[in-house]
């Protein structure tokens, strides 16, 4: 039914004060929605996350699946419907019909190894041991951004800095995502500082903003009144939308107040607690506290782009009962606190699946359009070393979630392509090909090519066609 005029009127000049930088995004799109606008129409929502030491392929296929996976020179594209998840993908099992497993792609245009640095979303060879080496073009996330801008065009997020690096506070270089050629993205890896960042103008008033530790509180009751002001005269649905970004405020506070009775059961084998912080240095507080961040920036649609550097090879994950090993050590077939290599990678794959479980929950409780925030978001998990801890990059990995806007037929899918150097095996490079031009940029190719593929006379050049919409 088409929403009546006065409708749209009324969200257009909605008259906003203390809190208007950050709701004014919001009610923008709210006026999508009231102009009856579909699922094109709003604007598309990315998150990359990008781990280290590899993505196993083999924890990542359904039991019931590996029957028809024997001959590694086909092409597979099988419904997960009537299969249930591996263990380590579990927690993603309420989200299986917006969830994609895409194996078989290889990226050996670039850096092997620890890292590939700005290859994983650049698509070419650069870096060493140590160093992330020299920006070539802007990496896919940031093209995103482009395409889809924002008050904050592209924000990082990184639990730690390069690929060994132990920096733990305020911003970072990872070297994995870069704006243009010689132009790296920068990373805050302090919750506090990227809240402050991201949602501080809400607060700035007076002599200036608040103190840190205060930053929660203050931000909701600034913002009480225009959100009381609003809701007074809000219809239901955009009313309800104003709701779930409340909600996601509340929550970062929420998590501040239950840190104290998490510490004394991870003391023994955490990072020192540190209560005037908004989140502790213990790492799988801060991954769930950047990711609650994600989610109140997508929400409030102050960025539409974000990427996440969850971890590096020298985060030790003391608080999943893994204290004895870093991800180095356990990448490198260590032993950890008596879990075997395998059982200890599996632990730490569940963790992640939970935090992107709970993001995609949040997207999915607020409703957009004839659907929700999670069927025009797009989640990308991956690794920065393909395949492996020290990757070879013959295949390389990737757990999507979200419903990409209708532009991608991978939805609920389970796609793997045929081995390396097999007829119709594709790369990395037709990977992100693919996305770009299912979201606007029509570009003929994405990144380097394969040289040894290109030898062998394997078309490497274009889009993965069968799956865009």
């Amino acid at each position: 039914m088409m929403i009546p005029p006065t409708r749209r009127s009324f969200l257009k000049g909605l008259a906003l004060g203390s809190g208007g930088t950050v709701l004014g995004p919001m009610l923008g799109q709210m006026g999508l929605q009231a102009a009856g606008v579909d699922r094109r129409g709003f604007p598309q929502r990315f998150v990359f996350v990008v781990k280290s030491s590899g993505v196993i392929p083999g924890r990542l296929v359904p039991e019931t699946l590996k029957a028809d996976l024997t001959d590694r020179k086909r092409f597979i594209n099988a419904s997960l419907a009537a299969h249930r998840l591996p263990e380590t993908l579990a927690p993603l099992e309420p989200f299986k019909d917006r969830l994609a497993v895409v194996q078989g792609l290889s990226g050996k245009m670039c850096k092997g190894g620890h890292s590939s640095w700005f290859g994983a979303l650049g698509v070419y060879k650069t870096g060493g041991e140590h160093e992330s080496g020299v920006i070539l073009r802007a990496t896919v996330d940031a093209e995103m951004a482009k395409l889809f801008p924002a008050p904050f065009n592209h924000v990082g997020l990184a639990l730690r800095g390069k690929v060994m690096g132990n920096e733990t506070e305020g911003t970072l270089y990872p070297g994995i995502s870069a704006s243009g050629a010689g132009r790296e993205l920068p990373f805050q890896a302090s919750p506090d500082i990227a809240y402050q960042q991201l949602f501080g103008s809400a607060i700035m008033h007076g002599d200036g903003a608040k103190k840190r530790r205060g930053l929660e509180s203050k931000l909701l009751d600034f913002m009480a009144d225009d959100i009381r002001k609003l809701n007074r005269t809000l219809p239901g649905a955009e009313r309800e939308k104003m709701g779930h970004y409340l909600n996601a405020f509340e929550e970062l506070q929420a998590r501040r107040e239950k840190l104290a009775a998490m510490e004394a059961a991870i003391r023994a084998s955490a990072p020192p607690f540190d209560e005037q912080k908004l989140v502790s240095e213990i790492p799988e507080i801060r991954q769930a506290a950047h990711c609650d961040l994600a989610a109140a920036a997508l929400i409030s649609g102050i960025t539409n782009v974000i990427t996440l550097r969850l971890d590096n090879i020298s985060v030790t994950y003391a608080g999943l009962g893994l204290s004895d090993k870093n991800v180095h050590g356990i990448g490198h077939g260590e032993v950890c606190n008596g879990k075997t290599p395998e059982q200890a990678r599996d632990i730490i794959r569940v963790h992640h699946m939970k935090l992107l479980a709970d993001l995609a929950g949040k997207l999915e409780a607020v409703p957009e359009g004839d659907g929700t925030m999670l069927d025009n978001t797009t989640i990308i998990y991956l690794s920065d070393a393909g395949n492996e801890h020290h990757g070879n990059l013959e295949e390389w990995p990737y757990i999507v979630l979200g419903g990409s806007g209708g532009r991608m037929r991978i939805a609920g899918r389970y796609i793997r392509y045929p081995e390396y150097g097999a007829d119709g095996h594709m790369t990395i490079g037709n990977w992100w090909t693919t996305w770009l031009n299912a979201f606007g940029n029509p570009v003929g190719h994405y990144g380097n090519f394969d040289l040894n593929l290109q030898k062998s006379g394997l078309p490497q050049k274009g889009a993965l066609t069968e799956l865009m919409g």
